[in-house]
């Protein structure tokens, strides 16, 4: 998500705006932890870490994705549950399917995990500040950001999202007409549409497509990566023919 920058008279003032806020990192990675602690101690002073959820809430979580590829992201579902529109997404830039499972569990906005400060003070501010569901300017590019990176600005229908969902799972055609009870012809039909609608030709690109778009997948992590970065010049090649009929 791309925020807008803020001089840096206003960035040291930001959070000085607020009382202290109550910050929780949670990363598999020591070193994240530590860089982002060390980042936001350097750039304001009104921030206290919690180290433990159990005995004191936070104001904000900030949640590294990677740690979707270690779990099932019941832990970022606990944590969204327990601090409503105060979690953000640490996005890393190879595996924006991380980033998109992750706001599909419950976080409120995502910021790349090698932002300059400013960018990640200013996501901070708006979301203690509930800005991220106002109507203002940081709610609209927030909900802009979401749609791209959740794949809603596709319009899938509701049939067309559930099946698209189980193409990308690993079912068969076979499969999927036995789970929703509807015909063969029925489920060619609609996946037909779904991928004219994501701008793919197979069922391989539409996997990628519902992987880098946060939908659940057969592949493990390792292999999610590899098989997305490897048919993405399919995927481009795809659309660029579509553009072209």
């Amino acid at each position: 998500m791309s925020f807008s920058r803020t001089p840096t008279t206003r960035r040291r003032s930001l959070l000085a705006e607020l009382t202290v806020v109550r910050i929780h990192v949670i990363s598999a990675e020591p070193v994240i932890r530590a860089g982002l602690r060390c980042l936001l101690s350097g750039h304001t002073e009104n921030v206290v870490f919690v180290d433990d959820l159990r005995f004191q809430a936070a104001d904000v979580v900030l949640y590294d994705v990677i740690g979707l590829r270690l779990g099932d992201g019941q832990d970022l579902v606990a944590i969204a549950m327990s601090h409503p529109c105060r979690v953000l997404a640490m996005a890393r830039t190879l595996q924006p399917g991380l980033t998109a499972r992750a706001l599909r569990l419950g976080a409120t906005a995502a910021v790349p995990l090698g932002a300059e400060p400013e960018e990640l003070l200013t996501a901070i501010h708006d979301l203690v500040e509930g800005r991220f569901h106002d109507g203002s300017a940081a709610d609209r590019a927030n909900r802009c950001d979401r749609e791209h990176r959740l794949g809603l600005e596709v319009h899938l229908t509701p049939r067309e999202h559930e099946i698209l969902s189980l193409v990308v799972a690993g079912a068969s055609n076979k499969e999927i007409t036995a789970e929703l009870g509807i015909t063969a012809n029925t489920v060619k039909s609609f996946i037909r549409t779904a991928y004219w609608k994501i701008g793919v030709t197979t069922r391989a690109q539409a996997v990628a497509w519902g992987v880098d778009h946060g939908f659940p997948s057969h592949f493990d992590d390792a292999e999610r990566l590899h098989h997305s970065l490897l048919i993405q010049d399919g995927i481009r090649r795809a659309r660029e023919q579509r553009a072209a009929q």
